[in-house]
């Protein structure tokens, strides 16, 4: 087939969309397919430097900033009219495309979780106020009418059923349109040699129950209410230790920490060169997350054999076996449930090493190959629907 792919960078290199979309063209080109990335940006080695680059970039307007993602999507639907394709895979903020990859989830949902970081009514006021004036919100809008509201009906390629939920709820895509595809693992973590050097590094006693926390934006994925249910452990589990990795951002948690009377037990260690390295030192994942469409860190936390603790909220949780190789807790901000899950693994090892043995025979099953075949007949179906096909007329 000829396919097209369109994001406004597609790598080999980087993470989220542009990784997931850098693995796709790989994948596509590895099975014989004509590949074509319409990009800004497009960063591919290996057999994926087969990929056809139209470069879409648009120019710079000063003010306008605001603008640049619908103008992205409007130069990239110029630039795919120009030629005829069987399948045109978008991500993100592209509207002319049979299939519509949701790794970022649903941005009105988004918002509406990302709200919840704010546990005061008065601020999480005044945040919404900010998002209703604010020009970029505007332009996501727009975008949005040009994706689901037309006659043009694309599908909707989901990283779980929490975020189709969110399309039917939001965008009002039928059921039928939506695909549920979960992430894969795809990545080599260190061995289980690497526990003890780790450990030896950064002081963690042979007999310490150390809890994971992996994140680039500590605010979205819970790091304030962890510290808060971490300091209730602490005061009764004197083995239990936190450590916190991904953002050299981390001045206001440490000042919580001091606040909440446990920077002694908080390893904050900022970004590291080889993450794998923290999930073999580690005992126990905790990632209260506000927001995740399919956070693919629990995955490598399960493959590592820890068991995992999270929150209705990041649609990884639906890989978990309830109490069998992880936690799912309703919210963030529910402390007290999260202290729970918490204290029970960091005092009770035979169970937190049964959990985890789970966890990573659980996890097993969500290869890249077996999903990049669900990907593909979800593509498929996609590509031999007449109402996908992008070519059909926009209704004004």
């Amino acid at each position: 087939m000829k396919i097209a792919l369109n994001i406004e960078v597609v790598s080999s290199h980087r993470g989220g969309a542009e990784k997931y979309a850098g693995s796709l063209a790989r994948w596509l080109v590895s099975r014989g397919h004509e590949v074509h990335a319409f990009a800004r940006e497009c960063d591919l080695d290996g057999p994926a430097a087969r990929v056809q680059f139209h470069p879409v970039r648009p120019t710079w307007i000063p003010g306008l900033r605001w603008l640049r993602a619908y103008r992205f999507a409007r130069l990239s639907e110029q630039a795919l009219r120009r030629d005829r394709f069987d399948l045109i895979v978008g991500f993100q903020k592209t509207w002319y495309q049979h299939a519509y990859i949701a790794v970022g989830g649903a941005h009105p949902a988004t918002l509406a979780c990302r709200s919840a970081q704010h546990r005061r009514l008065a601020v999480r006021t005044a945040w919404w106020l900010g998002k209703r004036v604010n020009p970029k919100e505007w332009s996501f809008g727009m975008l949005a009418r040009r994706q689901f509201h037309t006659v043009h009906r694309p599908h909707v390629i989901a990283p779980s059923r929490m975020v189709a939920d969110h399309f039917r709820r939001f965008h009002g895509v039928e059921p039928e349109r939506i695909g549920v595809v979960y992430n894969a693992l795809d990545s080599s973590l260190s061995g289980p040699e690497a526990r003890g050097a780790f450990r030896l590094q950064h002081g963690i006693g042979e007999q310490d129950a150390a809890v994971l926390f992996v994140a680039r934006n500590y605010a979205l994925k819970g790091l304030g209410p962890l510290l808060e249910s971490f300091a209730v452990v602490a005061r009764s589990e004197r083995h239990a230790r936190l450590v916190v990795c991904g953002s050299a951002r981390q001045g206001r948690y440490r000042r919580m920490a001091r606040r909440l009377n446990i920077a002694s037990r908080v390893l904050f260690l900022g970004s590291v060169p080889d993450v794998g390295e923290c999930f073999a030192g580690c005992d126990v994942f905790a990632f209260p997350s506000f927001y995740d469409p399919c956070s693919l860190v629990v995955l490598e936390a399960m493959a590592a054999g820890l068991p995992v603790i999270t929150t209705q909220q990041n649609g990884a949780g639906e890989l978990l076996d309830e109490g069998k190789d992880g936690f799912v807790i309703d919210s963030a901000w529910n402390t007290e449930a999260l202290s729970d899950r918490i204290r029970r693994l960091v005092a009770e090892p035979g169970l937190r090493l049964e959990m985890g043995a789970r966890a990573r025979r659980n996890v097993a099953r969500y290869t890249v190959e077996a999903r990049q075949e669900e990907l593909w007949r979800a593509l498929q179906d996609a590509a031999s629907d007449p109402r996908a096909d992008p070519a059909v007329r926009y209704s004004t």
